[in-house]
């Protein structure tokens, strides 16, 4: 219809006149799907389970329809309107009508009923208003209730950002008919005019790249939203747009199929968007997240929405990726890309070996809880307002944690999706078996603040518990990276310092050398979670991959002991679907102090099958041998007035390179 803009498009001709030119791939993409929602049968009493999907599926079949003319696709949109339509209440067990199953009806409604509105009857309209209007009054009425706590000013997590579009859009749907849906407006334009500024600028995401996709996408539908709705653009403003997808990218496996699961994942694959890679590209000409966009569309698609716990998953964006798919950008071969990428705000260190498809992945986290940003900025808001930001329910407690995939293949893992966190389901450090105050408990971090709370009282130091990067060196393919932690652990412990240096040397080999030290003796522990279980014998624990065996060595100045055993984590991924578990199997290799110890180095060098690494260790010192180039690691002693143990790193022979962290 000439003139007509639609909301969430503007303008639909210029995406008509594309449809079998440069988006045609996107445009067979999207009518695929719209196609699976006639054989899905709708359930006539709200079900005990996510109905987010509902949402979603409204706005694909609407789209379709519009472009294609097709009067199924009306039919079916018409079938799933009517269903959310005749539900008393959008969700179940857990924050009824006014969580992410509530928003997602919401958002895909509101623009079910605008693209819809000239082929539904008055009395649909008329219905479809009202149900609208209804649940985005109890959804405006929970946020203002609960102003200050939970969801409503939780600025950095994903139900606050999902649940605001949801209550924008549906502003944008009425505010003709409606003059009260302007607070609709209003209160998301609000809400986001502090989430953007509060986002970590190099565009990490503390709740992990599952997460990233699952919430993070909406950050790029609320702006894309606003942009076109209002002109108001993020896109050019926000760091954290613009910045994001290479947190993504970096946090990929060696074949870029699965991810860096640190945070909530479900699974391996759930941390795709196609949408999101194509939204940076339009936007910015990235010509890498086009490849990206490409490769998953192309290749990953099926994959991804198969092995995928999350839900409604990556099928569901096909309207998404139409519109954001901009024709025009060229591709950019990822080989173009350094290999390292450092996000200081999570303390995050990415390197690859390479960007072919049996590349070589690694990365290593160590920041304050939720990152630099959130952590500092939320005790400022608090302390200003009296608003209760901070919610870490997602992020673990794994600073110092590092993972290793090869190719395809998971070496060293994280525990997945956990509402039951212990210290020994990360590749940390532990003192006396303990790593937080808290442990067994969902926000690990949050529930450890609080015992502090209880104890130190205004005391309290928030800069005192967090860890930090110390040092980060990249030259001439060596990388080291040093982070310290001590401030996490109980204070009872007394533990002044609690660190790990990271060095490798192109990913020929990694070597971790962790210093712990107290002003009391105690049984100090090196964890290493593997997805495989290693033979252990004097020589070290070998692990048989696939890939090509890996071996582990330990070395330490003071007598250790080592163990196996085997550890499954089983958690309920979402209280709606109570009978939905996520299961993840660890294999443990644990590396403890023979006896109470005041401090301890412990060296734990990995090196690879055939690769002719050969280590020497004497006490603090560790020498290194690999492709021709000879390191010496020593550790030096405690000084109190850097208020960390020195450690030196230099080349031997050949070269004058040498590093003090």
């Amino acid at each position: 219809m000439e003139g007509e803009r639609l909301i969430f498009v503007g303008d639909l001709t210029p995406y008509r006149q594309s449809l079998s030119g440069g988006r045609r791939r996107q445009y067979r993409r999207l009518l695929e799907q719209a196609d699976r929602y006639a054989a899905m049968d709708l359930p006539a009493q709200p079900p005990k389970e996510s109905t987010t999907y509902m949402g979603i599926a409204i706005v694909n079949l609407a789209l379709a329809y519009r472009l294609s003319g097709t009067e199924r696709y009306l039919a079916d949109a018409r079938r799933f309107m009517e269903t959310v339509l005749s539900y008393e209440a959008w969700g179940n067990a857990h924050l009824v009508n006014v969580d992410l199953s509530a928003s997602w009806i919401l958002f895909g409604l509101s623009l079910g009923y605008d693209w819809l509105k000239p082929f539904l009857s008055p009395e649909e309209r008329r219905r479809v208003a009202e149900k609208l209007l209804r649940h985005a009054r109890i959804m405006l009425r929970y946020r203002r209730e609960t102003y200050g706590q939970g969801w409503s000013t939780n600025f950095l997590q994903n139900h606050n950002w999902i649940n605001m579009t949801g209550l924008a859009a549906a502003g944008y749907a009425l505010r003709d008919q409606w003059p009260e849906a302007e607070d609709f407006v209003r209160e998301a334009r609000e809400d986001l005019q502090r989430v953007f500024p509060l986002l970590a600028e190099d565009g990490s995401n503390y709740e992990g790249v599952t997460y990233w996709r699952y919430g993070g996408m909406w950050l790029f539908v609320y702006a894309h939203l606003l942009k076109v709705q209002e002109g108001t653009d993020y896109f050019q403003t926000s760091p954290y747009l613009r910045n994001t997808f290479y947190y993504r990218l970096y946090q990929s496996s060696g074949d870029l199929r699965c991810q860096m699961n640190y945070g909530d994942c479900h699974d391996r694959h759930s941390s795709h968007s196609a949408c999101v890679y194509y939204k940076v590209a339009a936007e910015y000409g990235d010509g890498y997240a086009q490849r990206l966009g490409n490769l998953v569309t192309g290749e990953f698609l099926m994959e991804e929405a198969r092995e995928s716990k999350v839900k409604p998953g990556i099928l569901p964006e096909a309207a998404f990726e139409f519109l954001w798919y901009d024709p025009s950008v060229e591709e950019r071969d990822l080989a173009q890309l350094p290999l390292e990428r450092y996000f200081p705000d999570l303390g995050l260190l990415s390197i690859r070996d390479g960007w072919g498809r049996e590349a070589k992945a690694l990365s290593i986290k160590c920041a304050p809880p939720g990152g630099h940003r959130q952590w500092e900025r939320g005790w400022e808001i608090f302390r200003r307002e009296g608003i209760r930001m901070l919610s870490l329910g997602h992020h673990h407690p794994d600073n110092l944690s590092y993972l290793f995939v090869r190719g395809g293949e998971y070496f060293t893992c994280e525990d997945g999706y956990n509402r039951n966190l212990m210290p020994d389901h990360h590749n940390v450090l532990l003192v006396d078996g303990a790593y937080t105050d808290a442990r067994d408990v969902n926000d690990v971090y949050m529930a450890s603040v609080r015992a502090r709370l209880e104890r130190e009282g205004a005391a309290f130091s928030p800069a005192a518990y967090e860890g930090h990067v110390s040092a980060l060196e990249i030259r001439d393919g060596l990388v080291l990276y040093r982070g310290e932690t001590a401030g996490v652990y109980p204070a009872e412990l007394k533990m002044r310092e609690v660190s790990r240096l990271l060095v490798t040397d192109r990913l020929g080999f990694w070597i971790l050398v962790d210093v712990l030290s107290g002003d009391e003796p105690h049984i100090f522990s090196a964890i290493c979670n593997t997805d495989r279980k290693g033979r252990l014998g004097e020589d070290g624990c070998v692990y048989p991959m696939e890939t090509g065996a890996i071996r582990c060595r330990v070395f330490s100045d003071r007598p250790f002991r080592q163990r196996q055993y085997g550890q499954e984590v089983v958690s309920v991924m979402t209280s709606q679907e109570p009978d939905k578990v996520c299961r993840t199997a660890l294999e443990t290799l644990r590396t403890d102090s023979a006896g109470p110890e005041r401090t301890q180095v412990f060296f734990q060098c990995f090196t690879f099958e055939g690769a002719g690494t050969r280590l020497d260790a004497q006490g603090r010192c560790l020498r290194v041998e690999h492709g021709g180039r000879s390191l010496c690691v020593q550790v030096g002693r405690w000084d109190a007035r850097a208020g960390r143990t020195p450690i030196s790193v230099s080349a031997e022979r050949g070269e004058s390179l040498r590093f003090e962290v």
